[in-house]
């Protein structure tokens, strides 16, 4: 496959974006709107739909896993390969969401972050030590850096995401510290930690890759001279 095959698979930054914000917008909807929606939206359909305080986690979460897998699959579609930090996501999505609905506990969906974070700074580091560079695979070709280049990237992500698990395993046992994690307890932490997990982190990502910018434009080859 040529190069201009291969990119002309990629997703626009519109589809992109779409894709890795589109499910966390519905989730917030879900989470902070369900209660006013669901009344509007059961009138609509002749039913007594209401979400009582306390239930909003779980309405989010049944919305969020099927819009994360609609995306999952438009990603597959467009780009015809799956994304392998977005499969290794889903799976793990899935999982844990799935067992915060049927075991109707939070716990689970508060430790995703953790979980995810943590999975991939060990492979980052994992990568490094046994001299494979997955932050070069992940990114398919988009950019073309030396190996030194990517190493200290791939140090810097590595440590980044391990900061990240960190803080979301200390963010949510301290919002959550006096609340009941199964049932439907209204917990007046949760809401801090659903602002700090989508607002905070996504923040912090966005940061932290422009802070990069410097290092990838150092390394980028020149264009060639006479090149449109």
């Amino acid at each position: 496959m040529s190069e201009s095959s291969s990119q002309q698979q990629r997703l626009s930054g519109r589809a992109k974006f779409a894709v890795d914000m589109g499910p966390l917008a519905v989730f917030m909807i879900a989470y902070f709107f369900g209660g006013r929606l669901a009344p509007l939206l059961g009138g609509i359909a002749g039913q007594d739909w209401s979400i009582s305080e306390g239930e909003e986690m779980y309405l989010a979460i049944g919305l969020f896993l099927p819009a994360y897998f609609i995306a999952f699959v438009y990603s597959v579609w467009k780009e015809r390969r799956v994304a392998p930090m977005l499969l290794v996501t889903g799976i793990i999505v899935g999982v844990l969401g799935g067992l915060t609905l049927i075991l109707h506990n939070k716990l689970f969906f508060y430790m995703k972050p953790t979980i995810v974070y943590t999975l991939f700074a060990s492979t980052l580091a994992g990568g490094m030590i046994a001299d494979r560079n997955f932050l070069k695979i992940v990114f398919d070709g988009a950019l073309h850096l030396p190996d030194s280049a990517w190493r200290t990237l791939t140090k810097r992500y590595a440590i980044f995401f391990a900061v990240l698990a960190i803080a979301n395993e200390l963010a949510w046992r301290y919002f959550m510290r006096d609340c009941d994690l199964t049932g439907d307890a209204a917990c007046g932490g949760e809401k801090h930690w659903v602002n700090l997990k989508v607002f905070g982190f996504t923040l912090a990502s966005l940061v932290f890759t422009g802070f990069q910018a410097p290092l990838i434009a150092k390394h980028l080859p020149d264009e060639p001279a006479g090149e449109n």
